[in-house]
């Protein structure tokens, strides 16, 4: 198999809500939205506000082919995508999936009643791009040619999906918006051996989320760890403060920034 060049992109690391502004400049305030290029596929890991922008970037790039994977469907990570420029060009193709049914009906429903008044003024419809909806069951595999994807469903506060991606270059594990308990045992199993493991913990206190991020990086002899979906109150100050005492234990780890970078050919 011919190797493929592939890097990943953080275009928005904010949990919650977007948190623009000049005390966010550094770590950037658009909410979660990751893109991991393998050539000649797109996965797009949430679609908060950073998909506006990857959205953009996607336009000179068209014809681009790729699949958007939900966490879950909360607000935060689903408002970005009536502002997707390139779900706009005729000539892109885009899947979209969801590894749950939430209450409110299949994803193909969930998006549509987000684009539908009164919550907002344009119908799904308007997009020219050839898109497809589908629902799975989190734990089923998937596999988009050459990128495989493992799945495993995660309490996010309601239902959600953590994923493993497999390329040629790298594994990555997206594991966001989790809440503590007994999945973290089934998670460690889940990223073991990943070169990249992206996650966020919820709960109330900060440094003991951060506490166990890391040890369940270091249980699942991760190569490198990310932390993101940085909370809208976190200025740059308090996050480069964080960060410090993350790499006193694991200096490999860091806090995702907007805009950053990662050749995944270097992780292994």
């Amino acid at each position: 198999m011919t190797e493929i060049q592939a890097q990943l992109k953080f275009w928005g690391v904010r949990g919650g809500l977007p948190a623009p502004g000049a005390e966010t400049a550094v770590f950037g305030g658009n909410s979660a939205c990751i893109e991991v290029d393998c050539g000649d596929h797109i996965v797009i890991f949430d679609a908060g506000t950073g998909l506006r922008v990857l959205g953009q970037s996607l336009m000179a790039r068209s014809p681009v082919r790729g699949d958007l994977l939900f966490s879950h469907t909360n607000f935060n990570r689903i408002c970005g995508l009536p502002f997707f420029a390139a779900a706009f060009h005729p000539k892109n193709a885009f899947g979209f999936w969801c590894g749950h049914i939430p209450e409110e009906g299949s994803i193909e429903e969930v998006l549509t009643r987000l684009m539908t008044d009164p919550v907002f003024p344009v119908p799904i419809g308007i997009f020219n791009a050839d898109l497809s909806f589908h629902d799975f069951q989190a734990g089923q595999p998937l596999a988009f040619d050459t990128i495989d994807i493992a799945t495993m469903p995660v309490t996010c506060g309601l239902p959600g999906t953590a994923y493993r991606l497999t390329c040629t270059t790298a594994t990555i594990c997206y594991a966001c918006g989790i809440m503590p308990g007994a999945q973290l045992d089934k998670l460690i199993d889940f990223a073991s051996g990943s070169d990249l493991l992206i996650m966020s913990l919820v709960g109330e206190d900060t440094e003991e989320m951060d506490r166990l991020a890391l040890d369940i990086a270091h249980k699942s002899k991760t190569g490198r760890l990310y932390l993101t979906d940085h909370g809208p109150t976190e200025t740059d100050e308090s996050l480069i403060e964080r960060e410090r005492f993350l790499q006193s234990i694991m200096p490999s780890c860091r806090l995702a920034r907007e805009g950053e970078t990662i050749d995944l050919t270097t992780l292994r």
